[in-house]
């Protein structure tokens, strides 16, 4: 049997995501693809850009008006291949929070 170790539960909806960012080449990127799974903790969803876990990304719903998007961050916590050429990958909004305050922290010491 399978054990669910998920701190909160997955929603399944398939929506339109634009993700950007920094790929593992170090070319920036922007690219249109779709939620997979979403909870309070993060996001899964596809891309064709290779990356690499630890990346921090941007990322905001799809929207046929430029200004109503909203953007927000998050950090890769894991990538997987697949067999397509996409990537499957795990973004943690929470991570990226708390490494921004380390260093917003650490600027403030300095």
């Amino acid at each position: 049997m399978r054990v669910n170790r998920r701190l909160s539960p997955r929603m399944h909806e398939g929506f339109e995501l634009v993700v950007k960012g920094v790929d593992m080449f170090g070319a920036p990127f922007l690219e249109n693809t779709r939620l997979l799974n979403s909870s309070r903790e993060g996001l899964c969803f596809l891309l064709l850009r290779p990356i690499s876990a630890g990346r921090n990304l941007e990322f905001a719903c799809q929207s046929s008006d430029e200004l109503s998007k909203i953007w927000a961050a998050g950090r890769v916590v894991w990538v997987s291949e697949r067999f397509d050429g996409y990537q499957l990958v795990g973004l943690s909004a929470k991570e990226a929070q708390n490494s921004q305050a380390r260093v917003e922290r650490a600027a403030s010491v300095a």
